[in-house]
């Protein structure tokens, strides 16, 4: 019997039972520390006829369970005996239409179930299914079915709201005296040798995911806050357990090791003044706009580039702000504050928005840390070698601690930190299983900032550098509301990541359409409607064919996108709508012609 239900007194009730063997023996083992409700879809007087049945059904009443005949496991808030109260475990063995049913049939069985499931269930209870062996469709079983042979019970659990949460072995030999039974409507038992046992339980409503949310949000016109920088939501806060705070906390303790650290808040505007089409950008009113200019006229926006000072924003449209893409957009203001030197790393961090094309691994908003480091155009190679092994150094050991308590979870070795020049500057690359640029770092020479000091500039992306450490494979999951994340983390302590979302189920839309011959088809503000209007549930969109009319000069573009969300139950049928929605959103804000 599960630990769980050795230590925790639950609410249980098991539905389709065939012949009471396996709520019999739960019951005994349990030693009535639990509430038992067991129920069949057979009428009383059917089951009165099997001996075997009957005995264990006068079992279960001596032992204090509760016994219902005649229940449709599709129609469970039909029936008022069950709905008087909440279950904290709903158990269903090896569903089955009866006879001959095909994988249609029994799959619409589970879509209703777990349907059902939804106005009984507790909060925070679980539906536990066991399915004969390649019977669920998910990468658990072995042999694996085809998916359209197989009964997609993660897809069918969807609509409900439920997600598979884990996959175990049904291991009948634990439970004494069970016997399955009803075997294409028959007393033959079911062929349990290598069966799974499903977990399911609640996600969150299927919603903008938080940084898509907070994307909205300051986009909003109508929002006053949008242009403050509190906005974070607080990642990086002093009490935060989000792993990206822990991070960045264990970062600087390890920075201070080898040099002096002066930390800087994230005072800067959340808006900037930088125009190009790869940014967020927001529109405001005019006494919005004057509130804004009124906060960052003493900062510098760089046209050029991010050393070049300038004392004036960069030409924009009146009224038109950007979501800063870096805190680097305010260095010259960062470095006459902060006054960096030889002997002093100063470190900032704050968040930073940039489109993107979809991708697990490239994020629309992510965490920026910065480090400052002073130099003389004498020891420039001196200082850059101690800030690579400072960073080395940090980032390593961190890893390493992890590593070394998680290594069989990991399915790696050692994560290690490289540097690869690329003209004066260099990009850090964090070595594992595949190879992953986090950042940056750029060499201001003596002059551009002040007269006879350079400055060694490091950027690095604290969301990346989580996701490899404790091998997060979605950048979605660090900013899931769900407490199962945050759970794994509630003792301040980094640790391997647990999935709690298994085998999320995907669905694949094509979708083509013509551009004009003279238009220029941006394909990165493609990717950014696409990833808005899916909610952040689209985890990937392929060029399938791209092609030119010779007589009309148009081209052709031929898109799939496949929709999945990471830590929410997404169902075909709010993939398609997402879908739908995308067509129009694209003849809208692209002006193409769909075919």
């Amino acid at each position: 019997m599960d630990q769980d239900l050795q230590e925790k007194k639950f609410s249980i009730l098991l539905v389709g039972e065939g012949n009471f063997s396996f709520s019999a023996s739960l019951c005994d083992d349990s030693h009535q520390l639990h509430h038992i409700t067991a129920t069949c879809y057979e009428s009383e007087d059917v089951v009165r006829k099997q001996p075997p049945a009957w005995s264990n059904v006068q079992h279960l009443r001596s032992k204090g369970a509760v016994v219902h005949f005649g229940v449709d496991a599709t129609k469970l808030h039909a029936c008022a005996f069950l709905t008087d109260k909440l279950y904290d475990r709903i158990i269903f063995n090896f569903p089955h239409c009866g006879r001959k049913a095909g994988v249609k049939k029994n799959r619409d069985l589970l879509s209703n179930f777990f349907l059902s499931c939804a106005d009984v269930l507790s909060p925070c209870g679980e539906i536990h299914v066991a399915l004969c062996q390649g019977q669920g469709g998910t990468p658990a079983d072995h042999p694996r079915r085809e998916w359209h042979n197989s009964w997609q019970v993660v897809a069918m659990a969807s609509p409900a709201g439920f997600i598979l949460t884990s996959v175990v072995p049904f291991d009948s030999d634990k439970h004494y005296g069970y016997q399955s039974t009803g075997y294409r409507s028959q007393e033959k038992s079911f062929h349990v040798v290598g069966a799974l046992n499903h977990v399911f339980t609640r996600s969150l409503p299927l919603e903008n995911i938080t940084a898509l949310q907070l994307i909205d949000k300051l986009t909003s016109v109508q929002d006053p806050k949008c242009i403050e920088a509190e906005e974070d939501r607080g990642f990086l806060g002093k009490t935060s357990c989000r792993p990206i705070s822990m991070l960045y906390k264990e970062l600087i303790k390890y920075c201070e090791e080898k040099l002096p650290v002066n930390i800087i808040q994230d005072h800067f505007p959340i808006l900037c003044g930088k125009d190009t089409c790869r940014l967020y950008y927001v529109t405001l009113s005019k006494d919005k706009e004057a509130s804004q200019s009124s906060r960052d006229k003493n900062v510098h926006f760089h046209e050029q580039n991010l050393w070049s000072v300038g004392s004036a924003h960069a030409s924009h449209t009146p009224g038109l702000y950007h979501l800063r893409p870096s805190l680097l957009c305010f260095i010259d203001d960062i470095t006459h504050k902060s006054n960096p030197g030889p002997d002093l790393l100063t470190i900032g961090s704050g968040l930073v928005f940039r489109k993107s094309l979809i991708s697990p691994r490239t994020m629309p908003v992510y965490h920026e840390m910065l480090m400052l480091l002073g130099y003389h155009e004498n020891t420039s190679k001196v200082q850059l070698q101690l800030l690579m092994d400072t960073i080395k150094y940090a980032i390593e050991s961190i890893a390493a601690s992890i590593i070394s308590v998680d290594k069989e979870k990991t399915g790696y070795d050692v994560l290690g930190v490289t540097f690869h020049q690329k003209n004066k500057d260099y990009t850090i690359v964090m070595t594992s299983n595949c190879d992953q640029i986090i950042g940056d770092i750029k060499v201001v020479p003596p002059g551009d900032q002040y007269k006879d000091l350079g400055v060694l500039i490091v950027d690095l992306n604290l969301d990346l550098i989580v996701m490899n450490i404790l091998d997060i494979q979605d950048w979605r999951m660090l900013w899931t509301e769900d407490e199962r994340f945050m759970e794994q983390f509630s003792t301040h302590h980094l640790r391997t990541f647990q999935n709690f979302s298994l085998y999320p189920p995907y669905y694949i839309h094509d979708i083509s359409f013509w551009i004009d011959g003279d238009s220029i088809f941006d394909d990165v503000e493609f990717h950014t409607i696409a990833l808005q209007i899916s909610k952040g549930n689209i985890v990937n969109v392929q060029l399938l064919d791209q092609y030119e009319n010779a007589e009309t000069g148009k081209t052709g573009l031929c898109y799939r996108m496949t929709y999945q969300s990471c830590d929410r139950a997404l169902s075909y049928r709010s993939a398609l709508e997402m879908q739908l929605l995308l067509r129009d959103e694209l003849q809208r804000r692209l002006q193409v012609t769909l075919r």
